[in-house]
């Protein structure tokens, strides 16, 4: 049974999903649950010589504060008996939820994943990257299905025609 728990935690439904599983496997172990929030490195690129709303700096303390926010805002879903240990950390979130794995202090981290119709093949998913480094087991959770979205009808352009064929009179 996994009693110490790691989650990564951000605004996402598929982080949601992932600390809802988090809390049951705690809850059934009587364990302590990990939540980790990771404020990535500002980047602020640009093709040609421009001036931003925002310095390096005004936007470093932003992913702090929204990173803080998610700390926050998962510990308020957490039920008042398990006990929680918040982590806020800087850079990739795959890189941090590494770093916290490799302490030894966790037994299962729990990580969400959004479902996305295509992704490129370049970009690793933060739960396919802890599979393939991390000394402990990864739980990877897809967000809950949305609603199917209803059939699309064709608002401009010509009526398309139905394809049976016409019926002949003898």
């Amino acid at each position: 049974m996994f009693h110490r728990i790691l989650v990564g935690v951000d605004d996402t439904p598929a982080s949601r999903a992932a600390l809802k599983q988090a809390i049951e496997l705690v809850d059934a172990g009587h364990g302590r649950l990990g939540l980790l929030s990771s404020a990535p490195r500002p980047t602020m690129v640009g093709a040609a010589p421009t001036i931003m709303p925002i310095t390096r700096a005004e936007l470093a303390q932003e992913l702090v504060d929204w990173a803080e926010r998610n700390l926050v805002n998962a510990e308020e879903l957490v039920p008042r008996d398990i006990p929680v240990t918040k982590m806020l950390c800087h850079g990739s979130p795959w890189r941090a939820l590494l770093r916290a794995a490799r302490t030894g202090d966790w037994d299962l981290v729990v990580v969400g994943q959004a479902h996305r119709a295509w992704w490129p093949p370049f970009l690793a998913r933060v739960g396919e990257r802890l599979n393939r480094r991390s000394p402990v087991p990864v739980l990877v959770v897809h967000e809950e299905p949305r609603e199917p979205r209803p059939a699309r009808r064709r608002r401009f352009g010509r009526r398309r025609r139905s394809r049976a064929a016409p019926a002949r009179v003898a």
